[in-house]
């Protein structure tokens, strides 16, 4: 009776506690204005912890000025004392958030002299959505295009901002859709039309880069800050998970003014599909091949080129289409479902990507296409080879 009453309890608890991510998404969709409003205030709870500390260098000797201009009693000395420790804490924490440095995202980074067609078209898209500021372009290994934000100091009032290219994404879309997809996420960065929205988006990143510099480096100084950012990340990234979904939903609103509705979509579904194929066929096997052979020499990036250069089997591509269109969100992604995607645009059904006779990486990399790939396929193969050797303990055992 108890367990069952307990069990009760937090089911009803994922339905309504808002910092849990179930609870968050329902209260989006069903209460969004004070959904919204307390969203904004969790995100102003970060900076007000950070501007604590400048605040008390400040304000403690003033205090100590007005409050105590003769100190007799032993509790006035206890006063005195207490403020001065408040302004200690005050300096240390301030010291420990200025001197704070974060990496910026990492990766082949390209530039404009050599890459110039992609560089046109960010200044394209720059002209149609405001023009926001994009301060390096780096290639990954990863599908998808997205831009960081990284604070250039622990009080993160100024960013350099970082679009990241993913290879696969090049490799196996058309020129078309990339434009799309990175049109996305320009729009999103400009934040026009929902500039509260896209600064919560992006506060996502910029907390959690604070707890990641504190899992790699933490002084004796930044131990205060630390707790607070361990307790802090992880209870605004469930609360905001549905303005983040807003936020993506928008993107694609703004993919349609670079490019007509139809090859947005199309763009949309093909990511979707290729996505889900590689997921699951591609990289799996690529992982099977390096576990049999324990040689995970071989070029995957250079593989998936060629692969896709010839185009999928159209019964693939179906059960992809099929696949993707009956796919939900996952509830611990900031994307919403395929389905509500394409509604949020006026579309019903997705449309499958077509066979690409010059794929986004040649046309944007130009001559130096292989060379990246090559750069590129040498860091995949380490992780592939961690993949193995962690295999191979793990039977060892």
């Amino acid at each position: 009776m108890l367990l069952a009453l307990r069990n009760k309890l937090a089911i009803f608890d994922n339905y309504i506690n808002p910092f849990n991510r179930r609870g968050a998404l329902r209260l989006s969709r069903y209460h969004p204005n004070s959904y919204l409003l307390l969203t904004l205030l969790a995100a102003m709870g970060g900076y007000l912890f950070l501007l604590l500390f400048p605040t008390l260098v400040l304000t403690m000797p003033v205090a100590l000025y007005f409050a105590y201009p003769s100190v007799v009693t032993p509790m006035q000395w206890f006063g005195v004392v207490f403020l001065l420790m408040l302004m200690l804490l005050g300096m240390a924490g301030t010291f420990a958030i200025a001197t704070m440095r974060f990496p910026l995202p990492s990766g082949l980074e390209l530039d404009q002299r050599r890459f110039s067609r992609l560089f046109e078209l960010l200044k394209e898209l720059g002209g149609i959505y405001g023009n926001p500021r994009i301060d390096r372009v780096v290639l990954r290994d990863r599908f998808d295009v997205s831009i960081v934000k990284t604070p250039r100091n622990g009080f993160s009032f100024t960013t350099s901002h970082t679009l990241v290219v993913g290879l696969p994404l090049l490799l196996t879309m058309s020129p078309m859709d990339v434009h799309a997809l990175i049109a996305r996420r320009v729009g999103q960065l400009a934040g026009r039309k929902n500039r509260i929205h896209s600064w919560l988006y992006y506060l996502r990143d910029l907390w959690s880069q604070y707890l990641n510099h504190c899992n790699n480096r933490q002084s004796w100084l930044a131990r205060p800050l630390c707790s607070f950012f361990h307790w802090y990340v992880p209870r605004y990234r469930s609360l905001s998970l549905g303005a983040a979904r807003w936020c993506e939903l928008k993107a694609d609103l703004y993919a349609i003014e670079a490019i007509n509705d139809r090859d947005a979509v199309r763009a949309i579904s093909g990511q979707a599909m290729i996505d889900d194929y590689l997921n699951r066929t591609f990289w799996p096997e690529v992982v099977k091949t390096a576990k049999s052979s324990m040689k995970p020499e071989t070029m995957p990036h250079a593989r998936m080129a060629q692969l896709f250069q010839g185009g999928l089997p159209a019964e693939e591509i179906a059960v992809l289409l099929k696949r993707v269109a009956a796919k939900r969100s996952n509830p611990k992604s900031t994307m919403p479902s395929l389905n509500e995607r394409l509604a949020n645009v006026g579309h019903r059904k997705p449309l499958p990507f077509k066979p690409i006779s010059v794929s986004a990486a040649q046309f944007y990399l130009g001559n130096a296409c292989e060379q990246c790939i090559e750069l590129i396929d040498k860091r995949s193969c380490k992780k592939v080879r961690a993949k193995v050797i962690r295999h191979a303990n793990q039977s060892g055992k």
